[in-house]
């Protein structure tokens, strides 16, 4: 018989170990690492106390990341070995989750999952969760659409934008992009934004990672402003341009596509009704 647990900080080596056991060697992301945890713990907000364990005796058999913020609580990774897949421990780790947030708080509880993998929204949708937002990843390798408004490009900090009520904290943004996860990484974040006199017509926050220039915000109603600001972007720092998980609140996805980004991955935000 299964036996199900919590975790505390000490079991973060476990977790990590069963985390790659479990989750099948067809997943496409690299195994988590003790310095993946960590740094998630810091940016993120995974939470040891939020995550749990299945076992098979002693056996990792499933496991549940989570994380968990001020407002809200998240489903970051749920993973079950392939050979006890579809015996309800997924369920089990899920809803005992959903029973200490009830209790504990914040009510809020959300996850993100391909929208590709119907298999994975369909088991949220089982367990209580509603879809409430669609993100999708955007990238771009070379040049964009030109830009005409380049002399109207300011840097402008996270602090300067706040100021300006420029930054949306909607809870419908995807968790890496909320403002939390980008008050966590604000020492690597710089923006730029063009203003009028009276408001912030467009905006980008933006930080270096392995794979290119990462915008974690934006905001703009209009193709030509972002030109001007994706374009002061490249010639800045130059390379590759990604867009994760971003929604239609932040901006029209029509407008990246008119810039010549390409649209990738897409995600379902679901969420959990806790005072059902």
């Amino acid at each position: 018989m299964a036996s199900y647990r919590f975790c505390r900080t000490d079991d973060i080596a476990l977790l990590v170990d069963a985390h790659n056991a479990c989750r099948g060697a067809g997943c496409p992301d690299p195994p988590l690492t003790v310095d993946d945890f960590k740094r998630d713990a810091r940016e993120l907000g995974l939470w040891a106390s939020s995550c749990m364990l299945a076992f098979d005796g002693t056996t990792p058999i499933a496991v549940l990341l989570g994380a968990k913020r001020s407002d809200a609580n998240r489903v970051q990774h749920i993973a079950v070995s392939a050979e006890h897949r579809r015996r309800g421990h997924g369920r089990h780790l899920l809803e005992s989750l959903r029973h200490k947030v009830a209790i504990l708080g914040p009510p809020r509880l959300v996850a993100e999952a391909p929208a590709a993998d119907a298999a994975a929204c369909r088991f949220f949708e089982r367990c209580g969760f509603s879809p409430y937002a669609r993100f999708a990843d955007f990238s771009a390798d070379g040049p964009l659409a030109v830009d005409r408004q380049a002399n109207l490009v300011s840097p402008a900090t996270i602090d300067e934008l706040l100021a300006a009520g420029a930054l949306d904290p909607s809870p419908s943004l995807a968790w890496e992009r909320s403002m939390p996860a980008i008050e966590s990484r604000r020492r690597e974040i710089e923006g730029l934004a063009i203003a009028s006199d009276v408001s912030i017509e467009a905006l980008v926050l933006f930080r270096p990672t392995a794979r290119g220039n990462e915008i974690v915000r934006l905001s703009a109603r209009r193709a030509e402003p972002l030109a001007a600001l994706v374009a002061a972007l490249q010639r800045r720092r130059g390379g590759a341009i990604l867009v994760p998980k971003v929604s239609a609140t932040e901006v029209d996805f029509a407008v990246l596509e008119a810039l010549g980004f390409r649209r990738g991955s897409e995600y379902i935000g679901l969420m959990a009704d806790l005072a059902a």
